[in-house]
Parts: structure tokens; C-alpha cells; sequence
């Protein structure tokens, strides 16, 4: 048996407005790359203080590893999630940290409008296909059908005073959102002791997802580009025009691997066992958390975009649909902030 194996990240954030915008006489800017999650890292920021610029980019990017490895990773024996799935007996109530909590719980109510299709507990059938650990495998039907009855929330309880419960054999999975909660935590980070105090302006990249704070000096609004699904990796076919926001791109294209012939996706149907077949082949969503939009862009593919503009009402966030036909759909609440740069797109009115 012969596999090719070809891992793709998701957003490339084509940042013009940044790089060109803040180069004033006292701004400063810095930019910083690490790997976190198996993906890219890039802080980049502004201000007036330098010294207040290094710093803050190194406990942005220290915040986003440790938040990966002390809490949300499913595969780090130093994290807590990882610690939660492998204690012996689930089923009975466990304390766990605010912050795992909160991103569990979050991610629940969310994939809670998948129909199914997306869960908290999806981590039996993301482990057989080997996408956590990019081993991929295209597993058994025996194997597939066993771990599917593992998924699902039904059984995945959060009490109300952090205690966490679920069933045996189920493996709660955080990596569908892990991208986004990494840019709420640089964001966080920013807030809590930088932004204002030396540093005027970031943009944060975690893989897939982005996060814009505060504005570039020569206007209100940031230009972040959209991945191009057929380009490379540095391609885009279009950009949004933002201010502060968080950003999240769930594509076919970000991992995939060939097996006999066939190409297989990340994007798991938690109801079939298997990647989603769709006439989408990206989604990116725009919404008031990182977190919410990581989950929101891969329940939006899953779900398809009439049953996803309901949902995305529901959380007053907004959508770019992207078909592999290479039509474009955008929510109304982009529509304006939109650009199509690459001929080869056509934007449709919904």
C-alpha cells in the first residue's frame, strides 16, 4: 500500500494594511513566529514602546504554548485534558480548571447545533483516523461504526460547579477549537497587561485562525486575506476589510492525505464516520470569539449554508462560503467588507 500524506495549513493572513500602515516616526512593529498545536504561531504588533513590544510578543506566544500544552491538548500527558480522557473511571464527577471548563463547556453548546454532525466527544473517530496525530488511516468499517457510537454529548455532563463526567471509552477533543481559544488567550494576554501600555495594534495567527486588536495607524480597519483552497500556501482569493474581530477558516485542503488512490480529508461527519462530502470546500467565520469561530467554521462546513446561517444568527457572527465550483457566498454582514481579488472566483448574491 503506497500513501501520500500532504499537510496544509489553513488561513494565510495577507496583513498589507499592517506592515505598511504602521510605520510613523513612533511606531514601532514587531513580528514573531513559533509553533504551537502542530501549526504556525505569528504575533505581530505595534506601539510606541519598544521594550513593551518585545515583551509582549514573547508572553502572547508563551501563552499560546502553555494554554496548549498545561490545559486544552488531548495528547500531552503535562495537559489537563489529557489527564481528564485517560483517568480510569469517566463516569465519575472530576474537578477541572476554570479555564478547561470553559472551553468545554463552550465548545458543547455549540457543536449542540450540529445536528449531530460535530461534538465535544469526537475524539474516538479524529484518533482512529490518525487527524490528531496526522498517523492518517482510512480505518475499517467494524472500526468506524465502533467509534461512532462513542461520539456524541449525550453522555458528556458539565455540572454547574466545574465537575466534568462522560462515558467510557469517549475522548472529549478540543482540537477543532484549539486554534481559535489560542487566539482568545493571546488577545487576553494583551488586554491584561500591553495593549494601551506601549502597544497600540496586533494581529495574532494560530494556523486557521486570526485575531485583530485595536486598529493599523492609517485607518480603523484591518486586511486579512482568505486562503485560496486551490493556491498555495500563501495564495489568497480574496480579503475582508476588519476591525477588532477573530477570524476562523475550516477548509478540505488544511489536512488531507491519499490512500488507493483516494483523497481524504480532516473535516470528520461524526454521523457517517467519515471526512464530509460537500460542495463547499472552505468556510470562514467572523464572530466575536476565537473560540466561537473555530467551532462555527467547522460546523458551518459540516452543516451546510442554509442550516449554518441559522446558527450563525444565533451567535451574531458572519460567514465567507466558499464551493469548489469556486462560487462565493457571503453573509450580509460582510458583504461590504469583502473583496474577490482572483478572477477565477465568482462572488453570487444570496
Amino acid at each position: 500500500m503506497q500513501k501520500r500524506i500532504g499537510f496544509i495549513f489553513a488561513l494565510v493572513t495577507a496583513l498589507t494594511l499592517f506592515l505598511c500602515g504602521c510605520v510613523g516616526a513612533r511606531t514601532k512593529t514587531l513580528s514573531k513566529t513559533a509553533v504551537a498545536m502542530g501549526s504556525a504561531v505569528t504575533v505581530k504588533l505595534a506601539g510606541e514602546d519598544e521594550t513593551q513590544i518585545q515583551e509582549a510578543v514573547d508572553a502572547v506566544i508563551e501563552s499560546v504554548q502553555t494554554l496548549d500544552g498545561t490545559v486544552i491538548s488531548k495528547n500531552a500527558p503535562s495537559a489537563e485534558l489529557y489527564r481528564l480522557n485517560a483517568r480510569e473511571n469517566p463516569e465519575m464527577k472530576t474537578p477541572v480548571s476554570d479555564e478547561l471548563y470553559d472551553a468545554l463547556q463552550r465548545t458543547k453548546a455549540i457543536y449542540a447545533h450540529s445536528e449531530g454532525k460535530a461534538a465535544l466527544a469526537s475524539g474516538a473517530l479524529t484518533t482512529l483516523w490518525g487527524i490528531d496525530t496526522e498517523a492518517f488511516r482510512v480505518p475499517s468499517q467494524e472500526e468506524i461504526e465502533a467509534a461512532k457510537a462513542l461520539c456524541g454529548d449525550k453522555t458528556v455532563e458539565l455540572s454547574e460547579k466545574g465537575f466534568v463526567s462522560f462515558r467510557k471509552g469517549q475522548i472529549l477533543n478540543l482540537g477543532s477549537v484549539g486554534k481559535g481559544l489560542a487566539c482568545d488567550k493571546g488577545v487576553q494576554t494583551l488586554k491584561n497587561a500591553y495593549f494601551g501600555k506601549g502597544v497600540t495594534g496586533a494581529v495574532i495567527s494560530v494556523g486557521g485562525s486570526v485575531a485583530t486588536l485595536g486598529s493599523p495607524e492609517t485607518g480603523e480597519r484591518w486586511t486579512v486575506g482568505i486562503r485560496d483552497p486551490y493556491g498555495t500556501a500563501n495564495a489568497y482569493f480574496a480579503t475582508l476589510r476588519v476591525g477588532e474581530t477573530f477570524l476562523s477558516t475550516s477548509g478540505t485542503y488544511e489536512k488531507q492525505f491519499t490512500e488507493n488512490g483516494k483523497t481524504y480529508h480532516h473535516l470528520l461527519d461524526l454521523t457517517t464516520g467519515y471526512p464530509a462530502e460537500s460542495t463547499l470546500c472552505s468556510v470562514t467565520v467572523c464572530a466575536a470569539g476565537g473560540l466561537e469561530s473555530d467551532a462555527l467554521s467547522t460546523l458551518c462546513f459540516l452543516v451546510g449554508e442554509e442550516r449554518a446561517r441559522e446558527v450563525l444568527e444565533l451567535y451574531n457572527a458572519e460567514a465567507v462560503f466558499v464551493y469548489t465550483d469556486k462560487t462565493v457566498h457571503v453573509t450580509a454582514g460582510l458583504r461590504d467588507a469583502l473583496t474577490v481579488t482572483d478572477t477565477a472566483y465568482r462572488l453570487e448574491a444570496v
